[in-house]
């Protein structure tokens, strides 16, 4: 009887030593990728949503490193891969590029980064509409960044926008401009967990304007806390039915 009670005993330190281990590992494990297909590497918009306004002229597009869109050069390299999204028009127009993202739990850090540029042909510069992403009320020229809440419209910019990331911005330098790249911490916003939407948005009804997009990512580290209680719920568990057995 007491080799069997020493037998089981020894079982819950090692299940309990196993947990530690995991829980450290965890600790130190890679962030979790939240999007999918952020460098569009697959050659498609695999996991994204691509929408135009109604009556637009062009839409977004795939190209590829150092070619032209829309008869205009870029000097667009991404970081790696060989594609980008960009957009790309013959006429005025408003045009959305979405994913939905996942947070699954409790998180202790959620970081989005991104490569972007935003070509401007017209001479006026920025022109931010206060009728938002639509190219239908006035002049408006400009590319926006946004967390939206899902099942919001692609093109709101009211109370569906969660957090601006870039506000309405066109790059200041003459085109072509190369890819900037941009990290955001966002963890206040989506690290308690819950679905969201991630969106790229740009308008034009002055001139050609080309908005491009590479390697988005939305990198999200495990809360510890979160872990060590899962590890800890195991471990008693698996006491509990030691302590069943020798009743």
């Amino acid at each position: 009887m007491y080799e069997a009670v020493k037998k089981k005993a020894g079982m819950v330190l090692g299940v309990v030593a196993m947990v530690g281990a995991g829980v450290g590992q965890a600790q130190n494990a890679s962030a979790i990728e939240l999007i999918l297909n952020g460098d569009f590497e697959a050659g498609t918009f695999a996991s994204w949503t691509v929408t135009d306004l109604a009556g637009s002229s062009g839409s977004w597009f795939l190209d590829v490193p150092g070619s032209t869109i829309g008869g205009f050069s870029t000097l667009a390299t991404p970081a790696n891969g060989a594609f980008y999204a960009v957009t790309s028009q013959g006429g005025p127009g408003t045009h959305a590029l979405e994913q939905t993202f996942i947070v699954p739990g409790v998180f202790s850090s959620v970081i989005l980064t991104f490569d972007l540029f935003a070509n401007d042909q017209s001479a006026g510069g920025l022109i931010s509409n206060p009728a938002g992403l639509t190219h239908t009320a006035g002049p408006n020229q400009h590319a926006r960044v946004d967390i939206l809440s899902v099942g919001s419209s692609a093109f709101d910019t009211g109370a569906g926008v969660l957090f601006n990331v870039l506000a309405p911005f066109v790059d200041p330098n003459p085109d072509p401009n190369p890819f900037t790249s941009y990290a955001f911490d966002i963890t206040g916003l989506v690290g308690g967990g819950g679905t969201f939407d991630l969106r790229f948005g740009q308008v034009d009804n002055q001139l050609f304007f080309n908005m491009g997009v590479d390697n988005v990512s939305i990198s999200a580290v495990p809360e510890p806390s979160t872990i060590l209680l899962l590890g800890s719920g195991l471990a008693g568990l698996v006491a509990w039915r030691i302590r069943k057995g020798r009743a």
